[in-house]
């Protein structure tokens, strides 16, 4: 049987859960999902190698219209393919965001780029919106169409590579330029880490958010009976989302936080929530947001024979 590796950079989990989606309908390969974790003292946790895999798929979370600083240097430690003997590796990229601004088409082209001189084939990019974990909170029936869409641009996409068909995600090379004056965001990232804290008073010590951190940023001094936050910070807010007693602030950014897991898969399946959701009768901000992004992947799925399908 082929095989497929997903290498995942996740903070809150909704990269992870796509990547489940593909490991779900990839079912001519035996998949296997990489969690890419990083520590400032000890680097990049083991890894597969992706020689050894007939599918190569990266995926991380669209931070500031570009890939996390994380995602980027792991690219660089990937090996090169013997092209001239093996041919070149075929590979894809799926990556998540909390809107469907075209913006968000622009953050892999630095590592599409350094991939395909090492003899990585790319044949399909796909943007998929899932509930934010910054800015606002999403609506329950934000979250059940967010899902929905997400499994039937799966199953797009598995029968886009199933077929050898090479789909990149829109381009427009007037608008790229935007993109590398928000990359500051990886050395606000380093800045950030610092400036975060936890409210002692509000804190259980569960160590949730330092077992959940994948860059092993936040260690927890025992003596001193508090937290320190290093500079290797990646901006994923996986500490601060998944916090129960909502104790960690985040610096500048804490009027954005949003804290609590939205239980995705069981509001997907909920029959009394609303769906579709993203219609024609978004207003304001929310129209902006989501419906062109939906319209477009309508007509993908609508060409494709790709129907939406409940979930239970």
């Amino acid at each position: 049987m082929k095989k497929a590796v997903l290498y995942v950079f996740s903070g809150t989990g909704n990269t992870t859960l796509v990547a489940e989606l593909y490991k779900k309908y990839l079912t001519d390969y035996e998949t296997t999902i990489c969690k890419i974790k990083c520590s400032k003292e000890d680097g990049y946790e083991p890894y597969p190698d992706a020689r050894d895999f007939d599918l190569v798929g990266l995926a991380y979370p669209v931070h500031g219209f570009n890939a996390p600083k994380v995602m980027n240097d792991f690219t660089k430690l990937l090996p090169e393919i013997d092209v001239q003997n093996w041919g070149k590796k075929k590979t894809f990229i799926f990556k998540t965001s909390g809107e469907g601004l075209t913006f968000n088409n622009y953050s892999s082209q630095k590592i599409i780029r350094r991939m395909e001189r090492k003899g990585y084939e790319f044949f399909t990019e796909h943007h998929f919106v899932m509930p934010y974990n910054m800015i606002f909170r999403h609506s329950p029936e934000m979250v059940k169409s967010e899902y929905i869409y997400a499994d039937a641009r799966v199953r797009l996409n598995v029968k886009e590579l199933s077929e050898n068909r090479k789909n990149k995600i829109h381009y427009c090379p007037l608008r790229y330029w935007f993109v590398p004056i928000v990359r500051i965001e990886w050395i606000y990232a380093q800045l950030q880490g610092p400036a975060m804290k936890v409210n002692m008073k509000k804190c259980i010590k569960c160590m949730k958010c330092v077992n959940i951190c994948p860059m092993h940023n936040i260690k927890f001094d025992t003596q001193k009976e508090k937290f320190k936050f290093g500079t290797h910070c990646a901006l994923c807010v996986g500490c601060s989302f998944n916090c129960p007693q909502k104790a960690i602030s985040i610096g500048l950014l804490n009027g954005w936080r949003i804290n609590g897991s939205y239980n995705i898969k069981k509001t997907a399946a909920d029959e009394n929530i609303e769906f579709p959701h993203f219609t024609n009768k978004l207003k304001g901000l929310h129209r902006w947001l989501y419906r062109k992004h939906y319209l477009r992947l309508e007509a993908l799925l609508k060409e494709n024979n790709i129907e939406l399908i409940p979930q239970n």
